[in-house]
């Protein structure tokens, strides 16, 4: 008895996950095409297709559902970025390449990118910045301050996925600010050149919120008021 029991348990829990799946992919798309703060439950309950009622067995609110969102594309993109970058040590190398490979995901990703640049907070840049932070401590950036090479990060970063969101930018695109950025903070040539001729590894597919270790806690997140 009891092993039917744990049976129906874990096809339960198995068919929660998939839903759960469905509404975030789903929310990726509608997030992505109108903004933050147009849709309505009834956009993302459509859009998954999936009742009203299931939607609030797994998110409250539209902005649980947008922290959930954020929070998945956040880790999946760094963790396939860090995981590609395994073995780069020089700071240099690391940011350069680390770029290249972001943009190259918006470009070759465009409601991901459309999402990123309508909706994300640019949270989760820990990995590029503590790169620039090392490169400032081993003296292969020379900048004026270290906020200040942070906020030409965050700020390039931002403007640069609008661009590539609005209209089509040649394939040169994320290795031309690679190079813009690496300039300004001040790294030798030599450095330079290495960063822009490493072989990009490729990136896997976005990954799905079961993945994600914490996707039930994202989607449980304290209530908020429902739209």
């Amino acid at each position: 008895m009891k092993r039917s029991v744990d049976h129906r348990t874990r096809v339960g829990q198995a068919r929660s996950a998939r839903t759960q799946i469905r509404i975030v992919e789903a929310a990726l798309r509608v997030f992505a095409e109108r903004g933050p703060d147009a849709p309505v439950i009834d956009d993302f309950v459509a859009a998954a297709g999936v009742a009203r009622g299931t939607f609030y067995n797994h998110f409250k609110s539209v902005e649980e559902l947008l922290d959930a969102t954020s929070e998945w594309t956040t880790m999946q993109v760094n963790q396939s970025i860090a995981h590609a970058m395994a073995g780069l040590e020089d700071p240099t190398l690391r940011l350069g390449v680390g770029m290249r490979l972001f943009f190259a995901r918006a470009q070759g990703d465009p409601v991901w990118c459309r999402f990123v640049a309508r909706v994300w907070k640019l949270g989760g840049l820990e990995l590029p910045l503590r790169d620039v932070d090392a490169g400032i401590r081993l003296g292969e950036f020379r900048v004026p301050g270290r906020d200040a090479a942070h906020a030409l990060l965050l700020g390039g970063v931002r403007d640069a996925l609008q661009r590539i969101a609005d209209r089509r930018m040649p394939p040169s695109f994320g290795d031309e600010m690679a190079e813009i950025y690496l300039r300004a903070l001040g790294a030798e040539p030599r450095r330079i050149a290495a960063a822009l001729a490493h072989e990009l590894p490729l990136l896997p597919e976005r990954a799905p919120l079961a993945a994600h270790p914490q996707g039930a806690r994202a989607a449980r997140a304290p209530t908020r008021r429902a739209r």
